[in-house]
């Protein structure tokens, strides 16, 4: 039997590598503290990420294989990216579901997928607490299963208190969240329809993160109740840094042409701030660098908000990565 692996990139390792200095080096930015150097093979890692525990104590590493397929797919036609060729066919699929994938497997997103699951949990016993009788049923089949005798006190003590949120707080694994995953193929195809556009920072190098694709739109589309559409959005700009010096945006607009166009440094700062901000724990960059390290004090220092807001009676959600 072959092993399998256990040290699992949230990040491409094949992607990392492009971020490296010339002596083969990424370097790793957090919150605080001086950046930390290594290889690619040892940065952006965690132990099963992508591979939860089963019902019979076996790990599942479908989505492990998935993603590595989708990488060894992508990565050689990464030049031809970079040079700003037009995609078409078999290849802009392949691009188009690497960048996907990289959206849906990022460690913020994963968060949010977590999230949502234990706000929908939360919300389905809200509609038990609220409906006396499937209370009743659900006390029932507790004490069916536990063997303890719950009073007709303490069953009304326990529908007030499941009544109001702010009484307790969730604990949901991270692993909750994989489910996002199997999105990937959907968002592909919006990814697909977009207009790319590959860009050149020649007096500002570009950084990249554990959660690498960027998703902006107009502040004047969005919703406090339904948000900004996400991709659908026609404003919205999906930002990639694909090396220290080029990056490709998707968006609704414009022509698609065999052209890299060049970006202003002024704008190669915002989007190194994008990323920083929308960057999960880590920061990678392919120099030590003091104004790096500053932008990363800022914005990954301050505590993470809730992904997920999903109106006022719904109680704080702690994502853990154990329980």
């Amino acid at each position: 039997m072959s092993s399998r692996t256990k040290k699992q990139h949230v990040v491409p390792r094949f992607y990392l590598s492009k971020f490296c200095d010339p002596d083969g080096i990424v370097w790793t930015y957090s919150g605080g503290g001086q950046p930390r150097g290594d290889k690619p093979e040892a940065t952006a890692v965690e132990t099963n990420f992508y591979s939860p525990i089963g019902a019979d104590g076996e790990r599942f590493d479908e989505a492990e294989e998935l993603l590595a397929e989708i990488e060894s797919n992508a990565a050689p036609l990464w030049d031809e990216v970079c040079a700003g060729k037009v995609m078409t066919g078999d290849e802009r699929e392949h691009i188009a579901l690497f960048l996907a994938a990289q959206y849906l497997r990022s460690p913020s997103t994963v968060r949010a997928g977590a999230e949502m699951m234990a706000s929908f949990a939360h919300h389905t016993a809200q509609f038990i607490t609220a409906d006396r009788g499937a209370h009743d049923q659900s006390v029932d089949n507790y004490e069916e299963e536990t063997g303890k005798s719950i009073s007709p006190e303490e069953r009304e003590k326990m529908r007030n208190f499941m009544s109001d949120p702010s009484n307790f707080s969730i604990n949901v694994l991270r692993s909750a969240g994989l489910p996002m995953l199997g999105g990937i193929e959907k968002l592909a195809n919006i990814f697909l329809n977009m207009k790319w556009v590959v860009g050149r920072s020649k007096d500002q190098h570009l950084i990249t993160s554990d959660s690498p694709v960027t998703r902006i739109s107009d502040p004047k589309t969005y919703s406090p109740v339904y948000g900004d559409g996400a991709f659908a959005n026609k404003t919205v700009r999906v930002g990639f840094p694909l090396t220290p010096t080029r990056g490709i945006e998707l968006t609704w607009q414009g022509e698609e042409r065999e052209r890299v166009v060049e970006i202003p440094k002024k704008m190669a700062r915002e989007m190194n701030g994008v990323r920083a901000a929308q960057a999960e724990r880590f920061v990678y960059s392919s120099k030590s660098d003091f104004g790096i390290a500053k932008l990363c004090t800022k914005w990954l220092e301050r505590e993470k908000p809730p992904k997920i807001v999903a109106g006022i009676d719904t109680p704080t959600i702690h994502v853990k990565r154990k329980l």
